[in-house]
């Protein structure tokens, strides 16, 4: 039980800025840590329970950085798409599942912690024309949590480190001192995804896997996976590619056309359904 306790104080102190937000993913990041599995042993593979609570510890970085929307119904309806292109990943279950959220930024830009904490900009959102390429660029941020790209941003030494303080004896009592360092610890593990879920983004061969496995979810969920081509050669036509937003870490614009083109080839493609157009545009009329 210390183990548990002292990894709760560790989450608590980075999520009390997200406790004012009422949206489910907000709850979820500031709630307390109930039936947490004991840490892993240095040697032992980061569990699912335990990449979930980083990745809550993550989200609520993400939400201290950029508030959420609050907006019910359109956070219902990017859900919906999520969620269904979610179910057809290669990985439809998470420890806590998945949950995604728009933020209040015009920055665009999306951010995937681990676990499935999945965030979409406003600004994103109105650079997006349909539900289409809604769903691929979800897409491509459930590839990143189904392949744990997150997690592996965290330091070899930092998590053998934290390993060593966790796993003590059973029924051990932890000092101050020793609560506290892992604590510390504990936070390193989080910082070190956060800075790369939030500043420095992803490797470019990590985005170029996220690009095809998203349109491949995209289209085992029935949407067209060459949506997402018809999106990145909307933004390079903007010529507002070099800035934050879902170019920053990727291969130069041209070149990740190239690629998701190629791709495209071994992906079946279907037509871009106007229905679901007009529920996207219905959806987020409200962010015009």
């Amino acid at each position: 039980m210390k183990r548990i306790f002292a990894i709760f104080g560790a989450i608590a102190a980075i999520a009390l800025a997200a406790q004012a937000h009422a949206f489910d993913i907000g709850q979820a990041v500031s709630s307390g840590i109930g039936g947490v599995q004991q840490i892993a042993a240095a040697s032992k593979d980061i569990t699912p329970s335990e990449e979930h609570y980083i990745g809550r510890a993550v989200a609520a970085m993400i939400i201290d950085k950029y508030p959420l929307m609050g907006n019910a119904a359109l956070d219902e309806y990017v859900n919906k798409v999520g969620l269904v292109v979610a179910y057809h990943s290669d990985r439809p279950v998470t420890f806590g599942g998945y949950h995604f959220a728009v933020l209040r930024s015009d920055e665009v830009n999306a951010f995937a912690a681990p676990g499935g904490f999945i965030f979409i900009t406003r600004g994103l959102l109105k650079s997006i024309q349909n539900e289409d390429q809604l769903a691929n660029v979800l897409g491509h941020e459930v590839a990143h949590v189904a392949e744990r790209h997150g997690i592996n941003a965290i330091k070899k030494s930092r998590w053998t480190k934290f390993g060593f303080y966790a796993a003590g004896e059973v029924g051990k009592q932890y000092s101050s001192s020793e609560v506290g360092q892992l604590a510390q610890e504990f936070q390193g593990v989080v910082s070190d995804v956060a800075k790369q879920v939030i500043q420095s983004g992803y490797s470019k061969k990590d985005e170029n896997e996220a690009d095809k496995l998203g349109m491949e979810y995209a289209a085992r969920a029935g949407y067209s996976p060459k949506a997402m081509a018809d999106f990145i050669q909307a933004e390079i036509a903007k010529g507002d590619t070099t800035k934050s937003g879902p170019f920053s870490s990727h291969p130069s614009p041209d070149k990740r056309l190239s690629e998701v083109e190629g791709d495209l080839k071994n992906i079946s493609s279907g037509d871009v359904q106007q229905a679901r157009t007009a529920r996207f545009s219905a959806s987020i009329a409200s962010l015009k």
